[in-house]
């Protein structure tokens, strides 16, 4: 597998830091050897659309196996506030940069 995945902003919910339409590049990688950590920004499979992805912040670790994400437009982003906290295995990779649109 190939370290680096490109991943397209599809929504409002990482606003201002994010915007519809850019694109991030992932390090696939990231997580090998060390577990996510409060900041940082991650590619996750959505916990209720397993065909979906979703770029989120992690804001909690929870213990070595789960993580709180929540997305930086509270007012729109659907985030742990709504489907709780996500396994570590499911997140995809860390994101390294952002492309603009």
């Amino acid at each position: 597998m190939f370290p680096l995945s490109r991943f397209r902003v599809e929504d409002e919910s990482m606003q201002p830091t994010l915007e519809p339409g850019d694109y991030v590049l992932v390090n696939r990688w990231a997580y090998r050897t060390r577990a996510p950590s409060p900041g940082d920004l991650v590619v996750v499979e959505d916990p209720e659309v397993p065909t979906r992805f979703l770029i989120k912040r992690v804001s909690e670790t929870l213990g070595s196996r789960e993580v709180r994400l929540m997305g930086d437009n509270e007012a729109v982003s659907r985030d742990s506030r709504t489907f709780g906290s996500v396994a570590i295995e499911r997140i995809i990779g860390k994101v390294w940069l952002r492309l603009k649109r």
